[in-house]
């Protein structure tokens, strides 16, 4: 099960050639981020946010939902600690299939319920947020983690270079909190493949862009071309 990072909260997964893409970004709202434009099989986002819905950034194939190999399933968190006043909800997903599960926490802003905790523990692969003053901070998603025992904790939706909201944190802000020298994993690649025999480990994907979308890429939306008849009667 392959999971590429597209940036920011983003993840194109794919399982049996089929692809579901999370949570595309609007780059007029994401700070350094390029035009999102991929393909995929299904989408999923976690709350309608700018920094997350952006369904325009998405050409869906059309393949009926009978051919996806994912149990997907939901549940809703509040996106701040204030009980949804300020942020509203997001949506966690969980993506399972031959005996390995995917989840992403999409913005997750306080501790998860008993119930929940359940729901989501010793996850093969957790998506989380490295900490942000709009959700969970650094410190307290390193307790979420520490709750549940993903063997693989991706962190997204951090700030790095001239990508990311300054308020936004860096990744290493949440890495220093396992305190487990080689625990954390640097790649020098966008893609990490799941197969639920991985190391307990912080993986953290490379951004490469566009450049590296390969087949996911789109191409652009064609605009039709106004006829000369027609430029000249505007004018």
């Amino acid at each position: 099960m392959e999971i590429k990072w597209l940036g920011h909260a983003c993840f194109a997964i794919t399982h049996k050639g089929y692809t579901v893409v999370i949570d595309p970004y609007d780059s007029d709202y994401t700070a350094g981020y390029p035009k999102l434009r991929v393909k995929a099989d299904k989408l999923l986002v976690s709350h309608e946010h700018y920094g997350h819905n952006y369904r325009q950034g998405v050409v869906l194939s059309g393949r009926p939902e009978s051919e996806c190999p994912f149990a997907i399933s939901s549940f809703e968190v509040w996106h701040d600690n204030m009980r949804g006043i300020t942020r509203g909800q997001s949506l966690v997903h969980i993506l399972e299939a031959d005996g390995i599960k995917l989840v992403h926490m999409g913005d997750v802003g306080t501790q998860l319920l008993a119930g929940e905790a359940r729901t989501i523990q010793n996850a093969d692969a957790l998506m989380i947020t490295a900490g942000s003053c709009t959700g969970l901070p650094s410190q307290e998603v390193w307790r979420l983690c520490e709750e549940v025992f993903p063997r693989v904790i991706i962190p997204m939706h951090y700030r790095f270079g001239e990508h990311g909201a300054r308020r936004l944190e860096h990744v290493e802000e949440l890495i220093h909190y396992f305190n487990a020298p080689g625990f954390a994993q640097y790649y020098d690649t966008d893609t990490i493949t799941i197969t639920g025999e991985e190391e307990p480990q912080v993986a953290v994907l490379k951004y490469l862009g566009p450049s590296a979308w390969g087949a996911l890429a789109a191409p652009e939306e064609k605009t039709a071309k106004k006829s000369l008849l027609a430029r000249l009667l505007k004018k």
